[in-house]
């Protein structure tokens, strides 16, 4: 009482007033969340990067951290509807499931006992590659190449090329029907794969909103009057299907940029290993590795392997090293690669993001200078 609280008993009715109330108070404490995420300081991403790693974070840090995930996650300004919609990062988990039943699939592919695989796509394979090699050590992975599996024999991806490209359907449709049977006499593997229930008294149109709700899409229905009859015909909603176009466009052109990096580098590295080839030859002998583990156990080539591949093999040496010091920090990292020549610095980043892609992004958004390192 001396607090201003007071002591509401809950019998077996239920008190709608306090209901209401307490709904109204959820949401206008909700609508305060999304304010004050949108009106945060921005950050880069060398500080959310470095929060990732604190205990504890003050409310107006963990607001600005919220902030640069939205905004680096979407490509967009952050607003108090953007923040609303993002829901607490569970949407772009939808629209990343879209992107991977809207890429073309894999090559098929036949077992020993005959059976026929369709592979998936490269990005759901990277994605499941990816998270293993992040998580080696646990065994609960996420299994997209499944969830993908399931999708692809449902004919989901026909069915959503055609709906976001405009198209009308009423649900007696051969493709709608088809995915509707297919649901109801694997409803188990479903529930197993998708954590989709497929109750057997629902009609193909209901199964089908249940699928498009994984992917952030709904839809629209109208009831135009056609031969003295009402026809109800269902559509995407525009608003969504323009919303994960842009998001998905947003994330093309980053995979489209890392690529370019990616070939800069490759094409830097090919130059450097045909001055090498023209320079030494053949037979040309390597310098061992730098005495930087305390010892000189490496050693050079025998003179009888190929010059090129005995330097990558070097480099990769580095790079391990390299990545070892990344847990010490990007001025660790520095320091080691001021110890190598400009080509082995540039062998050295391309081996990192070779071998561990996500590290490598991590690196270079820490140190977005790092370029200038390579000299």
């Amino acid at each position: 009482v001396e607090m201003g609280n007071t002591i509401v008993s809950a019998g077996d009715n239920t008190d709608e007033a306090a209901r209401h109330l307490m709904k109204a108070a959820g949401n206008a404490i909700d609508s305060e969340h999304y304010r004050q995420v949108a009106n945060a300081k921005d950050i880069d991403r060398k500080t959310y990067d470095a929060r990732q790693h604190q205990d504890y974070l003050k409310p107006e840090e963990a607001l600005e951290c919220e902030k640069f995930r939205i905004r680096d996650t979407y490509g967009m300004t952050v607003t108090p509807e953007l923040v609303e919609k993002d829901d607490g990062g569970r949407l772009i988990k939808k629209i990343v499931a879209l992107e991977a039943i809207l890429a073309a699939p894999g090559e098929m592919i036949t077992d020993e006992h005959g059976r026929e695989f369709i592979t998936p796509p490269d990005v759901v394979a990277e994605r499941d590659k990816g998270e293993r090699d992040r998580l080696s050590i646990c065994t609960d992975w996420g299994n997209h190449s499944t969830s993908w599996l399931m999708r692809q024999r449902l004919g989901l991806r026909a069915i959503l090329t055609d709906l976001m490209d405009g198209l009308e359907i009423k649900g007696d449709e051969a493709t709608i029907e088809a995915l509707a049977d297919f649901s109801k006499r694997n409803a188990n593997h479903i529930k197993g794969i998708l954590n989709l229930t497929i109750p057997l008294d629902e009609s193909p149109v209901w199964i089908l909103s249940q699928y498009l709700s994984q992917f952030a899409l709904s839809m629209k229905s109208r009831r135009p009057v056609e031969d003295g009859k009402r026809v109800r015909y269902y559509r995407l909603s525009t608003e969504d299907v323009a919303f994960v176009r842009k998001v998905l466009g947003y994330r093309q052109r980053l995979r489209d940029e890392r690529e370019k990096r990616r070939q800069e580098e490759r094409e830097a590295q090919a130059a450097y290993a045909a001055r090498m080839q023209a320079m030494y030859g053949v037979n040309a002998p390597s310098n061992p590795p730098s005495n930087i583990i305390g010892n000189n156990n490496c050693g050079g080539v025998d003179g009888q392997l190929d010059p090129c591949d005995s330097w990558w093999q070097q480099v990769k040496f580095y790079a391990t090293l390299a990545m070892e010091r990344v847990a010490h920090g990007v001025d660790s990292v520095k320091q080691f690669l001021f110890t190598l020549s400009s080509d082995e610095r540039w062998g050295v980043m391309m081996a990192i993001d070779e071998a561990q892609p996500e590290m490598f992004e991590e690196l270079t958004a820490t140190a977005p200078d790092w370029m200038a390192w390579m000299g």
